[in-house]
């Protein structure tokens, strides 16, 4: 069997989205590659010329790492012989790698793998590695901003959201409770898998009872801890109710709780010091998109994850179907 058909058939095992299938594009034909990503949207199917505005022909270019790239040709009046390279605007643009490297860091980043595997596997560096990891992290905070717009808010009469605020950060010697780093508030709906998470300047009334208003709908029973920030949601229009978290974790006599908002304080948590705090610093709020993004494909399959993460990429880097004209 051909490493062709080898190929083909790893292509019909895998569903188009597993590393062998990845490699195969590494090792086969270019116009593989360049037929994939355009089915995918993740280059152009089409350019247009800038001098003549007709379409621009994918013509074959051994010399460059594509293989192929746009072709305009003309001759006698208005001619001219434009070329372009098919990754203009594109996830894959200004990169020195291959298509097919940048799609295999990018599924193993979707697999959660480390920077080491990934380094020997694909002869990358680390700071290349880190680099396209970080990019990953930016698509998901693209994709959440764009989610928050057209998501439904939470509760509803008679549905209970817990709400919340923590601060992300290291503990300062011998000082066990101050914390330097980023307070994030949130809020998680009772019998549901639906949440929200924003990063937060400071934890007033104004800001955090500005935020509940935008993704907890009025009538909520909302359940909160006893900081006073938290006093005017029963005149904005919620049913609101405390536990006292310096005496306990469930009130005696209402039997109020938060322990689902802080289950997933602790699950955060954890899955940030994994990275290290030194890693996450400057780049806290794209590691929390990358959490929250993961949290909501959680026990599904990559034939799930990885579109979902190329159509956030798309939308963040939509490929270019002709030449940027400045002041249009």
């Amino acid at each position: 069997m051909s490493s062709r058909d080898n190929h083909r058939a790893a292509e019909n095992r895998a569903g188009l989205f597993a590393l062998e299938f990845l490699y195969g594009l590494e090792k086969g034909p270019k116009k593989d590659v360049i037929d994939w990503c355009m089915s995918m949207n993740m280059i152009a199917k089409e350019y247009v010329c800038p001098t003549c505005g007709e379409k621009m022909v994918l013509c074959e270019r051994n010399d460059i790492s594509d293989g192929y790239h746009w072709v305009c040709r003309k001759f006698g009046m208005n001619a001219h012989h434009v070329r372009r390279n098919v990754r203009k605007g594109s996830w894959f643009d200004e990169s020195k790698l291959s298509m097919p490297e940048i799609l295999m860091i990018t599924y193993l980043w979707a697999k959660k793998t480390s920077n080491e595997w990934i380094v020997d596997e694909l002869s990358v560096s680390e700071p290349t590695v880190v680099d396209w990891k970080s990019f990953c992290r930016e698509v998901c905070v693209d994709m959440l901003v764009n989610e928050s717009k057209e998501m439904e808010m939470l509760g509803g009469v008679g549905v209970v959201v817990e709400i919340d605020e923590s601060k992300f950060g290291k503990r300062k010697y011998n000082k066990v409770k101050q914390v330097d780093g980023k307070w994030v508030f949130g809020g998680v709906e009772r019998g549901s898998k639906r949440s929200f998470f924003c990063v937060v300047e400071d934890r007033t009334a104004e800001t955090l009872i500005e935020i509940t208003k935008k993704f907890v709908k009025p009538g909520s029973t909302v359940l909160s801890d006893c900081w006073g920030s938290y006093n005017g949601l029963t005149v904005e229009g919620y049913v609101h109710h405390t536990v006292n978290h310096s005496k306990n974790f469930k009130d005696p006599i209402t039997g109020v709780h938060t322990n689902g908002i802080e289950g997933t304080w602790a699950a955060i948590k954890a899955d940030f010091r994994k990275h290290g705090t030194r890693k996450v610093a400057g780049q806290f709020d794209t590691y929390l998109a990358e959490y929250m993004w993961r949290r909501s494909f959680r026990g599904t399959s990559m034939k799930s994850i990885l579109p979902a993460l190329i159509g956030g990429i798309t939308k963040l880097y939509p490929p270019h179907t002709q030449a940027h004209v400045p002041g249009k």
